[in-house]
């Protein structure tokens, strides 16, 4: 968390996991932006990664450390500071933007569609991930993809194994604006300016007046999703796709 006046700046800081996070993660960025809020500085919050990705979603180690078979409890709680962190973001009064290098899968997919905006380096690549792992979305693509591309497309990139890569994000309206990496930062401090040069009470009733309709219809969304969630984590279609993919990366490991 470092802020420079008037923006506030949250990296994702788990480098060698491509910044993928524990819910105690994910809790503690919702409580960041509430607390950006209550200080009363910022006008704009950028959220982004380290290490020149954005975030490879939820780390599977979390879901090992839970054992074999994983409570009903413990898997609602670690939802429930997953969505924390969408459910802040949108209502937070003042604009969020995304801004996305490399990777942005799984929940972290889920993570850019919370935002206002997303700016997306020409690295950037997105992919929701879930299907292929036996799971569905719960950060609450279900209700936000759709919005901002339309039924067909958010349910190709839901269903299928489809990444994205910056360019085509742009072309169906994912991202407002794909930048080279080297011209990341300055095409980000241009975007955030020209929030910073509206007048702060406009700029905050033109997010909480374009919002409005999502609040309980998004909380509603995220409950169904986790719901959901909760079924697909304790099948058995989840644990086969899980032990293929695990032996796949160490196969990659070993491979290196």
């Amino acid at each position: 968390s470092q802020s420079d006046g008037p923006i506030h700046r949250l990296i994702l800081n788990r480098p060698a996991r491509r910044n993928a996070l524990v819910p105690a993660v994910a809790r503690s960025l919702a409580q960041e932006i509430e607390q950006i809020e209550e200080t009363g500085m910022a006008r704009v919050i950028v959220l982004s990664g380290a290490g020149g990705h954005f975030c490879a979603g939820l780390d599977l180690r979390w879901l090992d450390s839970l054992g074999e078979t994983p409570s009903v409890a413990d898997l609602q709680h670690g939802l429930s500071d997953f969505q924390a962190a969408v459910l802040a973001i949108v209502r937070c009064p003042i604009p969020v933007i995304a801004v996305i290098q490399g990777t942005a899968a799984g929940f972290g997919f889920d993570l850019t569609l919370a935002c206002d905006m997303r700016l997306a380096a020409n690295s950037a690549s997105f992919t929701s991930a879930f299907a292929r792992m036996g799971l569905v979305p719960d950060g609450g693509s279900t209700f936000t993809l759709p919005r901002l591309v339309g039924v067909g497309r958010a349910l190709r990139v839901l269903m299928t194994d489809q990444s994205l890569d910056a360019q085509e994000a742009l072309s169906i309206g994912l991202v407002e604006e794909v930048f080279p990496d080297q011209e990341l930062e300055a095409g980000v401090a241009r975007v955030t300016g020209s929030l910073i040069a509206g007048a702060e009470a406009s700029v905050r009733a033109i997010k909480r007046l374009c919002r409005a309709g999502e609040g309980g219809a998004l909380e509603q969304a995220l409950s169904s999703e986790g719901a959901a969630q909760i079924q697909a984590l304790q099948s058995a279609e989840f644990r086969t796709r899980l032990e293929a993919f695990t032996a796949r990366a160490a196969a990659r490991k070993a491979g290196a």
